[in-house]
């Protein structure tokens, strides 16, 4: 999405100065906009070519006092080399852990990538569009082809694409610019505030303070995948499912809407396949329903079923003359909510999970594939169903595995502390939330839209503010739940009523009564049933955890070890226990971490929140073994687990 923002200087950089430049910034979101509604994730067809622009690309950052000297001076034409002070910066990848600089490591401002590619000749010869996508820049991006303006968009996690066609050198070098500023506002999701403080004993004239409301280290950059790729004139640019069951579930219903972009091309030719490679069933029109007869329903990992998290491939081939082919796995399932339970398929879910964070050693929250193929083999060995992404949409890749896995997953946009509210930052929210499920609608593993993490709605002007913003994503998706993750003591939430699900976030004897174990069953009992009573809707408790540094023991157990930790989701494992035996609608208990983060510099952590079962090199700590025999107590997905389960 691409927005305009007159203050766009004015609430980051000391300088504010009217010039060419800033009018050039100001224009860039209406001649540049991203193509929002082609957003297809790019795959490799008889119709389509696909190649990544990733590896060592040029980088700079513009300095503090002249942040503007990138656009001044016209970065955006010439060769980084003939600059000089520039830093060699892998893409995908953040760029705040790869270098030794501190400076690196710390920026907030306007930085600078750049890349030498070719593309054949023959893409022209065959009169194709060629497009430019990113998986993720954080946080405004403005990219240039050849020194000419091609895409802008702003916010982090989210794909956006530009069509490079007219601006592409065929079989000649391209230069390709990217700007890049991470600074956020007071009217972006996230927030961030920009301060000058005027105190001159104590800080230097004009001396920049920088924060935002979140504990996680703002990882910046080109964070994920970018590609470049082909289409014949006329092409798929989306397409929409919607499945259910009829029959008793014998026969299963894919209700489809196929959107062709280009020339005036209104039919397709629509092919299910099953995985095999056979044809289930077919269809010639670009909008309609398929049938299919003893369907195989999508099911997640450990329901017991006999094909777990099976896919469909649903094809599309347009009927014209260059035709274009398109191919994306679906599952068939279906999503129900009540006042005591979350059911997929018509049977009860119990959420066995984690918050998780894109988070690593050097990439920071680049993508990688090793990285998020060990995270899925650890989510399976702990016997886990299901986790959150907090606090911002991950990687599609990451939801492509959890489709072929069988992992659940909430998506979660980021809207992480929520303090300010109004017009600008619901205009911002309601795009973030359509980019969102404009890219995941189609995932079978999404189970649930969170809206956002620990806003501050104890307060009265976030009622209408959720209320808003939770019919604008109902009208995208009737067939989720919403909802957004509550950390206000009960007296004190508001707008949670317009919830389809209650989320709550605890530390009972970590946050508060630090060190009082003996306080969790009692304290997370009685609120989790006063939740349910008073909003007579189920509740999933979305984090809860302690700080266990990896190798810190004590007995008997204090704050920090791992002895600690342990015993701290063992009385909340009892707790849980009871309360399924009570029938408190308790859907299902999600831990604070999956793996230990990285957070910015503070005297409270020591440059990390050490929650997680595993270490940040994903290697587990005693309470993922701990987790592990909790987790494989259960014998499928409901919320009952083996009578002979034993929480000491």
């Amino acid at each position: 999405m691409s927005f305009c923002h007159s203050n766009m200087f004015n609430s980051n950089f000391a300088m504010v100065r009217p010039s060419e430049t800033a009018m050039f910034l100001l224009l860039v979101a209406f001649v540049a906009p991203s193509l929002a509604s082609n957003i297809l994730y790019p795959v490799e067809t008889e119709s389509r070519e696909l190649r990544t622009l990733h590896g060592l690309w040029n980088f700079k950052i513009s300095p503090l006092s002249n942040q503007l000297i990138g656009f001044d001076e016209k970065w955006y034409t010439v060769r980084f080399e003939t600059l000089g002070d520039y830093w060699k910066m892998p893409v995908p990848s953040s760029y705040n852990d790869v270098s030794t600089n501190s400076t690196i490591r710390d920026y907030v401002g306007w930085s600078w990538y750049q890349y030498e590619f070719y593309v054949p000749k023959r893409w022209t010869d065959d009169q194709l569009n060629v497009f430019l996508r990113f998986g993720s820049v954080h946080f405004k991006s403005i990219v240039w082809l050849n020194g000419q303006l091609c895409v802008d968009h702003e916010g982090g996690h989210l794909p956006f694409v530009g069509d490079a066609t007219r601006f592409l050198k065929y079989g000649e070098p391209n230069l390709i610019v990217v700007a890049v500023n991470n600074t956020l506002r007071p009217d972006t999701v996230p927030q961030g505030y920009t301060k000058f403080p005027n105190n001159t004993y104590k800080y230097p004239n004009g001396y920049r303070i920088y924060s935002h409301e979140f504990d996680y280290f703002d990882y910046s950059g080109i964070n994920r995948a970018v590609h470049l790729y082909t289409t014949p004139k006329s092409y798929v640019c989306d397409i929409t499912v919607l499945t259910s069951f009829e029959n008793n579930y014998s026969e299963g219903v894919v209700d489809y809407k196929v959107d062709i972009c280009g020339n005036n091309v209104s039919q397709c030719n629509i092919t299910l396949l099953d995985t095999n490679r056979n044809i289930v069933v077919e269809s010639n029109t670009c909008s309609g329903q398929l049938r299919i007869p003893n369907v195989i329903p999508w099911w997640p990992i450990m329901s017991g079923k006999q094909h777990i998290a099976y896919l469909y491939t649903f094809q599309v081939k347009t009927n014209n003359e260059n035709s274009d082919y398109y191919r994306m796995r679906i599952g068939v399932r279906t999503l129900q909510w009540t006042t005591k339970e979350l059911l997929i398929n018509d049977e009860p879910l119990y959420l066995r999970g984690f918050g998780k964070h894109e988070d690593s050693i050097i990439r920071g929250r680049g993508y990688d594939d090793a990285l998020s193929a060990r995270d899925f083999y650890l989510i399976k060995w702990l016997g886990a169903n299901s986790f959150r992404t907090s606090h911002y949409p991950y990687a599609e890749e990451t939801l492509q595995q959890a489709d072929s896995e069988g992992i659940l997953v909430i998506v979660e946009s980021a809207a992480c502390n929520l303090r300010i509210f109004g017009p600008d930052v619901m205009k911002f929210h309601k795009g973030v939330m359509t980019e969102i499920v404009n890219r995941d609608k189609n995932h079978p593993s999404v189970i649930m839209w969170s809206l956002a993490n620990e806003p501050y709605n104890n307060i009265e002007v976030s009622v209408p503010y959720f209320r808003e913003l939770y019919q604008h994503v109902r009208t995208m998706d009737p067939s989720r739940p919403i909802t957004f993750v509550n950390s206000q003591q009960i007296q004190n939430a508001k707008a949670i009523e317009y919830m389809d699900i209650l989320t709550l976030n605890r530390y009972s004897s970590w946050y508060s009564d630090s060190g009082h174990l003996e306080l969790i069953q009692h304290q997370t009992y009685n609120e989790l049933e006063a939740f349910t009573k008073k909003y007579n809707k189920p509740i999933l408790l979305t984090e809860y955890g302690a700080g266990a540094i990896s190798g810190l023991h004590s007995l008997p157990e204090t704050m920090w070890s791992e002895d600690y930790h342990v015993t701290l989701l063992q009385e909340h494992f009892k707790t849980f226990d009871s309360l399924i035996l009570n029938k408190i609608p308790i859907l299902g208990e999600m831990i604070w971490n999956f793996a230990d983060f990285k957070t910015p510099q503070e005297y409270i952590r020591p440059g990390l929140c050490v929650k997680g079962l595993f270490t940040r090199e994903r290697q587990p700590k005693m309470a993922a073994y701990v987790v592990k025999t909790r987790y494989d107590t259960f014998r499928n997905n409901s919320p009952w687990p083996n009578p002979s389960l034993n929480c000491v």
